[in-house]
């Protein structure tokens, strides 16, 4: 057992001896982060947004703990090195919605207490084009696990190719000053 201990192994060496459940996690992040990519590239977005519902149901979580989010954000970077999170109160565990971003993204995001789609409504015009990854506010359009690792095979052998769908970004609405 003296082996595993970190002193013995350098340091590039130590993931080798990782807790499983880490390791379980950042494979599964992983796999979201390939997908939450490819997804992305398909509908033409620089920034994604997952609300709590998506990552409750990408991660068959209902209570997040702080290490869970941290691991995942930790995770996506590869794919999105510009992640900004919102909470419901301090607490990390408390998370509402995740941007996810290829491009530094903070200075376009409005500050204070807003819903999501009002936070995507507001961005500047100059904000890269931004939506969430679904509609639907009950985590429904998640796809499961087995179904994104088979797109995701499918898209990799070249057996198929993704296909492009571009929303348009919704114009704001001209208020006249009375």
């Amino acid at each position: 057992m003296s082996e595993y201990r970190n002193d013995v192994y350098p340091r590039k060496n130590r993931l080798l001896f990782c807790d499983p459940h880490r390791e379980f996690c950042r494979n599964h992040h992983r796999i979201i982060g390939h997908f939450l990519a490819v997804r992305a590239w398909m509908r033409g977005l620089e920034c994604i947004v997952l609300v709590r519902d998506d990552l409750e149901a990408f991660l068959g979580l209902k209570r997040f703990k702080t290490a869970r989010v941290r691991w995942l954000m930790e995770d996506l970077k590869p794919w999105f090195p510009s992640q900004t999170p919102y909470y419901k109160t301090t607490s990390p565990s408390s998370i509402h919605s995740l941007f996810l971003a290829r491009v530094p993204m903070k200075e376009h995001l409005p500050v204070g207490s807003m819903t999501t789609a009002e936070r995507i409504a507001d961005m500047d015009a100059r904000a890269p084009r931004t939506e969430r990854l679904t509609t639907k506010d009950d985590g429904s359009e998640v796809p499961s696990l087995p179904k994104i690792v088979s797109m995701l095979s499918v898209f990799a052998a070249g057996l198929d190719a993704p296909k492009r769908t571009r929303r348009r970004r919704p114009k704001k609405a001209n208020v006249a000053m009375v």
